[in-house]
């Protein structure tokens, strides 16, 4: 914290609830304001002084000169003393005579209570704001909500692709929506690829039958037309989609091509959408003008980024002009 000579200075201008965050959040190896098992565990120590008037501010002190201790905040609300706390005002005035008196045992064992009562009304108000819970994203009880509605609420399924799981979170209602479709798909793609990305539905493709599905000839079931087909395959418009990416750069390009990092994100952001239940096919868009010409021993991948050079007197093409050579599955790894 770096406010802390002005907290010293001016602790009124603090407010109790956000200077508590601020310190749970400066101290991540300890644990969470409230959650502490024994006192040296405590992010903080809290309490409250007698006093008799009506509060201007809810902080009246702020102390960290002990090098050994954790900070200390002195609160006026939510305790024993004042003109509304709990306490007689006859009580305040006694333990305010035996403090000044320098006996402070009547106020360190309210401080017992007071310091529980304190911590839990922080820990209430902390649970039920998520940019709080955030401030400790490995105990982010709001992103664990949030992670549940897509199936990564719980340790065993979290981090298990290529995508963060804090990526996921802002496209949970999309994600955990039971009807599936092409658009939602390419409005996750988009905001967790940042390209353009268009997917077009039914594209044909052969299914080979497995040995196990053949038909043998006199039996019940092989009505020719109704439920048997003559081969070993058949032609389907209705298990492939291909999805068609457009790059900005050469280097962009390159990093969704098979091998490449954003290859590998493209195939677990499809798989955590739709699972394995449809075929894709990746065409890949290079803008024209990006598009370098092949040297062999020095540039060029033969298949993905190996062109030839354009003929001197041919004019440059139209912007904005695309090609797109490069055509593969999508498949996950491992």
């Amino acid at each position: 914290m770096t406010r802390r000579p002005d907290l010293r200075a001016a602790p009124y201008h603090a407010d109790f609830l956000q200077l508590l965050r601020e310190l749970e959040r400066a101290s991540p190896d300890k644990p969470r304001i409230g959650k502490a098992v024994i006192t040296r565990q405590e992010v903080v120590r809290l309490g409250q002084d007698p006093f008799m008037e009506f509060p201007a501010s809810n902080v009246t002190r702020f102390d960290d000169s002990h090098p050994d201790l954790p900070p200390e905040v002195r609160a006026r609300f939510l305790g024993f003393f004042g003109p509304q706390g709990p306490l007689p005002l006859l009580t305040t005035v006694e333990a305010m005579r035996w403090q000044q008196g320098n006996d402070d045992s009547f106020v360190r064992f309210t401080d017992i209570f007071a310091t529980r009562f304190l911590q839990l009304f922080f820990r209430a108000w902390a649970d039920a704001r998520p940019i709080v819970q955030f401030d400790r994203p490995a105990e982010d009880r709001f992103a664990d909500f949030l992670g549940s509605f897509i199936g990564i609420g719980t340790a065993p399924y979290q981090d298990r692709d290529s995508v963060p799981d804090i990526a996921k979170l802002p496209f949970a209602g999309v994600l955990g929506a039971r009807v599936k479709s092409a658009r939602r798909l390419e409005q996750v793609l988009r905001g967790l690829l940042t390209v353009d990305v268009t997917l077009r539905e039914r594209a044909g493709m052969w299914l080979e039958f497995e040995d196990a599905d053949l038909t043998r000839m006199g039996q019940a079931t092989a009505c020719l037309g109704r439920n048997t087909y003559a081969g070993r395959r058949v032609y389907s418009i209705n298990d492939k989609a291909v999805i068609e990416i457009r790059t900005r750069s050469l280097e962009e390009y390159r990093r969704f091509l098979p091998g490449g990092p954003m290859f590998a994100r493209l195939a677990d952001v499809v798989a955590l959408y739709l699972g394995n239940t449809v075929e894709f096919e990746v065409e890949l868009a290079l803008p024209a003008d990006q598009r370098p010409a092949a040297q062999l021993g020095r540039s060029g991948h033969l298949g993905w980024t190996a062109w030839p050079a354009p003929a001197a007197e041919q004019s440059p093409p139209p912007a904005p002009a695309y090609v797109s050579d490069a055509k593969f599955a999508l498949r996950r790894s491992g």
